[in-house]
């Protein structure tokens, strides 16, 4: 048994040059070792060899460490880590949730309530200058009393602040 071809099994190309590499899968690297730096960076493909097919490897980040292969398994002192993403794979990929999302566009939508989407839930703005308006246009005795009675809350008047006393007095 070659221990060489254990350590490194995998082989690459780095701007058309072979190199043996190790290439896991799990977290996404690949290592590679290496005496003369590559002339690698971030967003170059990277090409695996498996078997008869070619496996592109978009490199996202790069680590150079030197010495640090202790001539293990290579004959190359230093190792080059690769953070991957496989883009052959991509198109392969299904959509990982079971819920298709359709976007539909339907222009602008004005109104005071209305309801989007599918989560049965509705939005209601009304201002309270436009709440009072319509409590004065009901000549509903009972509503402007209520709404007085309302706006004469110390709460209520210290979150509508100096507009509750113009308010009342429109009632």
């Amino acid at each position: 048994m070659n221990f060489n071809a254990q350590v490194y099994p995998d082989v690459v190309f780095i701007e058309g040059l072979e190199y043996k590499a190790k290439r896991d899968i799990f977290k996404e690297q690949v290592s590679v070792p290496y005496t003369e730096t590559p002339d690698l960076g971030i967003g170059v493909v990277i090409i695996q060899k498996s078997g008869k097919r070619e496996i592109h490897l978009k490199v996202i980040d790069v680590q150079f460490l030197e010495n640090s292969t202790l001539k293990m398994g290579t004959k190359h002192p230093h190792l080059l880590k690769l953070h991957v993403e496989n883009t052959t794979s991509q198109s392969h990929k299904t959509n990982s949730s079971n819920t298709t999302t359709n976007t539909i566009n339907i222009g602008s939508i004005s109104g005071e309530q209305f309801q989007v989407g599918n989560n049965n839930t509705q939005s209601v703005t009304i201002n309270v200058k436009k709440l009072v308006e319509e409590v004065i246009k009901s000549n509903d005795p009972e509503a402007k009393s209520l709404l007085k009675k309302l706006l004469e809350n110390s709460t209520v008047g210290s979150v509508i602040g100096a507009g509750a006393s113009a308010l009342i007095s429109m009632l």
